[in-house]
């Protein structure tokens, strides 16, 4: 039987460093996205509204 096995280029990081880069990639994708979450939140297009409308009616 051969064993195999998986190199990572991880092992020269501290996890807690590799969590921290985690979190801020995805802080970052956050605050991208934030402003037009916050738009939708508030004023739902014409288009969303048909469509929740026409699922409930499904129902």
């Amino acid at each position: 039987m051969t064993k195999t096995f998986t190199q990572t280029n991880l092992k020269n990081l501290s996890k807690s460093k590799a969590l921290e880069q985690g979190d801020n990639s995805d802080q970052n994708f956050y605050k991208t996205i934030k402003p037009k979450l916050d738009e939708l939140f508030r004023e739902p297009s014409e288009e969303t509204i048909a469509k929740i409308l026409k699922h409930a009616q499904k129902r």
